[in-house]
C-alpha cells in the first residue's frame, strides 16, 4: 500500500509545477534568507565600525567609500541573498491557501502551523535581536524575547484563522442580502487580521494577510491572484514579484506523504537554531 495521495485539480494543465516543487522552492529561498542574516551577517559584524556605517540609514557617501573593497563584496552577497529571500513568503502564503481548500481536518490544520509559530519564535528572536542594525530594530540585544517582531508563521497562523472566518461567511444564496452578508463578513474578518497582525507586529504585517486573502477570494482565478500579489508587493521588494511566476506556473496537483508531512513544520525553527548556532562559532 502507497502512503502517498495525489490531489489533481482538474481546472489547471497538468504542465507546470507541482506544489511540492513549490514548497521545496519556498524553503531553499528562505534558507538562503537567513543564511545571510546569520553566517554572513556574523561575518560583517567582525568590524562594527564599518557595519554600523554600511547598515546606517544617515551614513555620508564619504564615510561609505571609505570601507574597504572586500568588505563591500560580502555586503553585496548578504543584499543579493536577501534579496532571494523575498522569494519565499508569496510562496507560503500561496500554498496556505491551498492546504486550506484541500484540507481535511482544519482544527489540526491550525494546531500545526500555530505549534510551528510557537516553537519557532525563540530560535527567531535570537537571529532578529542578534542582526537587529541590519532590521532596524532598534533597543534590543540579543535575546530570547522580541516584542517588537514576530516570526512569519505567526503572519501565516493569523491568515488562517481569517479564512476559517472567510469560508464561515461564505453562502450559497444569490440574493442581494446574502450577497452583501457574505461580502461584509468576508471584509470585517480581512481588517480584524490586518489589524491584529499590525498590533503583534508579526513579519510582513498586515501585506501578508492582504495577500493571502486575495489568494482565496480570487482562487477560481491565477491571473487574478498573480496581478493583484503583484500589486500588492511592488511596493515591498521588486525581488518579491518572482514568486509569482512559480505560482502563476502552479498545475494544480498536490503531493500528500506521512513520511514528508511534518518536514516543513520542523524545517523553519530547526533551520533557524542551527544557522544561529554556526553564526556564533564564526
Amino acid at each position: 500500500m502507497t502512503n502517498q495521495t495525489t490531489i489533481v485539480n482538474n481546472t489547471q494543465p497538468l504542465k507546470g509545477f507541482p506544489a511540492n516543487f513549490l514548497k521545496i522552492f519556498a524553503a531553499l529561498t528562505m534558507l538562503i534568507d537567513h543564511a545571510a542574516l546569520t553566517l554572513v551577517y556574523a561575518k560583517l559584524s567582525e568590524f562594527p565600525e564599518y557595519r554600523d556605517i554600511i547598515f546606517s540609514a544617515e551614513a555620508a557617501a564619504e564615510e561609505i567609500a571609505a570601507i574597504p573593497a572586500n568588505y563591500l563584496s560580502i555586503y553585496s552577497m548578504y543584499t543579493v541573498m536577501r534579496l532571494v529571500g523575498r522569494i519565499a513568503f508569496p510562496l507560503y502564503a500561496f500554498l496556505l491557501v491551498e492546504g486550506f481548500l484541500h484540507t481535511s481536518d482544519i482544527k489540526r490544520y491550525l494546531f500545526r502551523v500555530g505549534l510551528c509559530a510557537l516553537v519557532a519564535e525563540i530560535p527567531f528572536n535570537l537571529v532578529v535581536t542578534t542582526a537587529a542594525p541590519a532590521l532596524k530594530i532598534q533597543n534590543v540585544t540579543a535575546s530570547v524575547f522580541c516584542p517588537q517582531y514576530q516570526n512569519t508563521v505567526f503572519t501565516l497562523f493569523l491568515a488562517l484563522l481569517m479564512l476559517c472566518a472567510m469560508k464561515h461567511f461564505e453562502t450559497s444564496q444569490t440574493n442581494p442580502r446574502g450577497a452583501v452578508k457574505q461580502l461584509l463578513g468576508q471584509f470585517f474578518s480581512v481588517m480584524l487580521a490586518c489589524l491584529l497582525a499590525i498590533l503583534l507586529r508579526t513579519d510582513y504585517s498586515y501585506i501578508g494577510i492582504l495577500l493571502i486573502a486575495v489568494f482565496y477570494y480570487f482562487r477560481g482565478s491565477r491571473k487574478m491572484q498573480v496581478i493583484l500579489g503583484c500589486i500588492l508587493f511592488l511596493g515591498i521588494n521588486v525581488a518579491s514579484l518572482l514568486a509569482f511566476i512559480p505560482i502563476g506556473m502552479y498545475n494544480g496537483i498536490l503531493l500528500r506523504s506521512k513520511k514528508c508531512k511534518y518536514f516543513f513544520y520542523i524545517f523553519y525553527p530547526a533551520h533557524l537554531l542551527v544557522l544561529y548556532l554556526l553564526s556564533l562559532l564564526i
